[in-house]
């Protein structure tokens, strides 16, 4: 096993109130995952999909859920969900996803919105979620951006995806995004968190430019950048950049990179210790789950990140920037060696197994707030 990097480690700011979230998992459906397009055979060790005799449609593939999560701000009672599964009628995604995606993806798709309205409270119907929190927005997280069921919702993205996200399809032929997921007209709210490009120079981060370049080529109509300032994003745990949701320290947006363009992750306090500290350790008694989106696709990733599947190893990556994606890893990989955080990736089999033991597909809404009290975390996960 390759060493990790050495990561630096912002303590999470404590609760002044001890003010939390109650998160609820959804199991969207789920899809067939190629193994050869995730793992390599060691770290950094070269893959048969480099062979000029590979046969792609031969590759042993596994089953992976696609879950969603309902998070109410207790304070407020509001609801928001991060992720939307995929769209039920498939047949009207992108010509590009139907013709090299779905193939290789094989998708069960399951509404997230149906899942509210069979199983969900009075307060947990889909009209009431306040926002639509995308991790990212390929086709197994953005559904059908937020129409069926969700009308009421802002749609809220990770920097620089409306640079990814537009010109949809049909306006451009080769979108992999549909037009009518982030209207341009204003029939949608729809907010890009936003870091300068003095803070991303700063970080020596490639995105420099992707906004203003993206506001000059027509991409941010009808979109509000959400500027918290320079100082809003703060170093969160291993992460540089991160900032406080609801100004509360419950719940807090991270800027994690690599996957595809916007890809975000959220970090929310399930439970908190009384205390008169409001210091940066107090929150070592909290507990929380980190909602990592495709930060990766297998939890045997989170003990290895170099056996990710990246050029020039392999042939292909599941990742849009695989070495910045594998730093991603990594960097999960230390929140998930702290005793007091849950990580659950939206692809993440073994946190059905720890939930629903031999259940495929979970049903209904499961409570994830007491994980700690009822030991459910995987050894997989520390």
């Amino acid at each position: 096993m390759a060493s990790a990097p050495k990561l630096p480690w912002h303590p999470i700011p404590g609760s002044p109130s001890g003010t939390t979230c109650k998160v609820h998992l959804i199991q969207a459906g789920g899809l067939m995952i190629p193994y050869d397009r995730v793992f390599l055979p060691g770290p950094k060790q070269s893959s048969h999909t480099l062979s000029p005799d590979y046969d792609p449609s031969k590759s042993e593939k596994y089953y992976v859920p696609d879950y969603c999560f309902l998070v109410e701000h207790l304070p407020t009672g509001d609801h928001y969900i991060f992720d939307l599964g995929m769209r039920n009628d498939l047949e009207n995604l992108p010509p590009l996803i139907k013709k090299d995606t779905l193939p290789v993806f094989t998708p069960y798709p399951k509404s997230p919105a149906d899942i509210l309205k069979k199983h969900g409270s009075p307060d947990q119907q889909p009209e009431k979620v306040k926002a639509v929190l995308f991790s990212h927005i390929h086709f197994d997280h953005v559904g059908d951006g937020a129409k069926a069921g969700f009308t009421n919702a802002e749609l809220w993205v990770g920097p620089t995806t409306c640079t990814y996200a537009r010109p949809g399809y049909p306006e451009s032929e080769g979108a992999p995004v549909l037009s009518e997921n982030f209207p341009t007209d204003g029939s949608r709210k729809i907010v890009e968190a936003y870091v300068s490009d003095e803070r991303l120079k700063k970080d020596n981060d490639s995105r420099v430019g992707k906004v203003v370049q993206g506001k000059k080529e027509g991409k941010y109509e009808a979109v509000e950048l959400r500027d918290v300032g320079d100082g809003g994003w703060i170093g969160l745990g291993s992460f540089d950049r991160a900032f406080d949701v609801f100004g509360d320290g419950s719940a807090y947006v991270i800027d994690a990179p690599g996957h595809s363009p916007g890809h975000q992750m959220l970090l929310v306090r399930v439970t908190a210790s009384a205390r008169l500290d409001t210091s940066a350790s107090s929150s070592d008694k909290d507990s929380f789950v980190l909602l990592a989106g495709d930060c990766y696709h297998h939890p045997d990733l989170l003990k290895d990140p170099e056996r990710t599947a990246r050029p020039p190893y392999s042939k292909g990556s599941m990742h849009a920037d695989p070495e910045v994606a594998v730093e991603t890893i990594h960097r999960t990989q230390a929140f998930a060696h702290r005793d007091n955080v849950w990580v659950m990736a939206a692809h993440d089999f073994s946190v059905g197994e720890a939930l629903r033991k031999g259940e495929k597909v979970i049903e209904g809404l499961i409570l994830i707030n007491d994980w700690q009290g009822k030991n459910w975390k995987p050894d997989t996960h520390s």
